[in-house]
């Protein structure tokens, strides 16, 4: 068996290296500093920028919240979940976000447990789904989208390394139905749906690694495999640790960007090799989530109730293109 510090070691000696050709156009891990961009988030998570550069982000000044920063620094609230789409018993935290082809967005609730989608004039918000089975959704974390509109998504409820109880479903968006694809799982968070439409990654943040399976035509995944155990160690001037990943989007060039929690770094993911290519800061610890825009990447910073950006001068992919 390979102990920890050697895995870590094999692991960095091929930064930066095996497939150097692919990362040419990444600016070297220590050459980008993180800019702050906006403040006055209660819990900054769910960034996402729609084509015209409006940043929405969730729990902003408040929990529940939906909050706009438009491309000229206006800021505003255009939602309160707990109003747009009451529930009983329970009270909504917004948590991850996504815009789909029409503009609207669509809000992981962990506070109540919902799937909503949000239309950002009028604030009227729908529940696509609160339960699979007859069983409500414990905490719904976060939400991907294929290049079709479909919607996955996160449930780790009360899931941990020793009680792995967390699901990830699929919301379809022809037949309004809910299938759940895995369970499980030690606290699964952000996922996303690769650029080529084949494959689906899923953080399973209490085992500190990422899994990969096949998406099928029909909406289903198999083939569950790891893609990457990050590292636990720092080695070579790059932090390793109990850092949990959270939140993921990928580049134009289906590299994989990922918000490491405690870690407070953005890790990048050659998902292809399963090989850890760079390592931004992401702007302070409790990094939560990120998102591209004309070759900045935004993050999310829970600690610092703010948003920084990172100029990488790369393009995200574009998830809610239509295909």
């Amino acid at each position: 068996m390979i102990n920890r510090a050697l895995a870590t070691t094999i692991l960095f000696a091929h930064l930066g290296m095996a497939g150097a050709e692919d990362v040419a156009d990444l600016p070297s891990s220590p050459s980008v500093v993180p800019t702050l961009y906006a403040t006055g988030f209660a819990f900054a998570e769910g960034p996402a920028l729609d084509a015209q550069g409006n940043l929405y982000v969730v729990n902003y000044r408040n929990i529940g919240t939906i909050g706009r920063i438009r491309s000229d620094g206006t800021a505003e609230i255009i939602c309160t979940l707990d109003e747009a789409a009451p529930v009983d018993g329970r009270s909504s935290r917004a948590n991850g976000l996504k815009i789909d082809r029409s503009g609207r967005l669509v809000v992981a609730d962990s506070g109540a447990g919902r799937l909503l989608r949000i239309n950002v004039d009028s604030a009227k918000a729908e529940v696509l789904a609160d339960r699979w089975e007859g069983n409500r959704f414990q905490s719904i974390n976060d939400v991907a989208l294929d290049l079709a509109g479909n919607i996955y998504f996160s449930d780790p409820g009360n899931s941990s390394d020793a009680e792995p109880t967390g699901a990830v479903y699929r919301y379809d968006i022809v037949t309004k139905k809910t299938q759940q694809l895995e369970t499980k799982l030690a606290y699964p968070n952000g996922l996303a749906v690769t650029p080529d439409q084949t494959r689906l990654v899923v953080a399973e943040s209490s085992r500190f690694r990422l899994l990969e399976y096949d998406l099928l035509p029909t909406g289903t995944v198999t083939n569950r495999r790891v893609l990457i155990e990050f590292p636990r160690e720092d080695v070579e001037g790059l932090r390793g640790g109990d850092f949990e990943p959270d939140g993921m989007v990928f580049d134009s060039q289906s590299r994989l960007y990922v918000a490491m929690w405690t870690g407070g770094m953005i890790n990048v993911v050659d998902i292809d090799t399963g090989q850890l290519v760079r390592q931004y800061d992401a702007g302070g610890t409790a990094a939560t989530n990120c998102h591209f825009h004309g070759g900045f990447l935004y993050t999310t910073v829970a600690s610092k109730e703010a948003v920084f950006r990172l100029d990488l001068g790369v393009d995200g992919f574009v998830y809610s293109e239509a295909p």
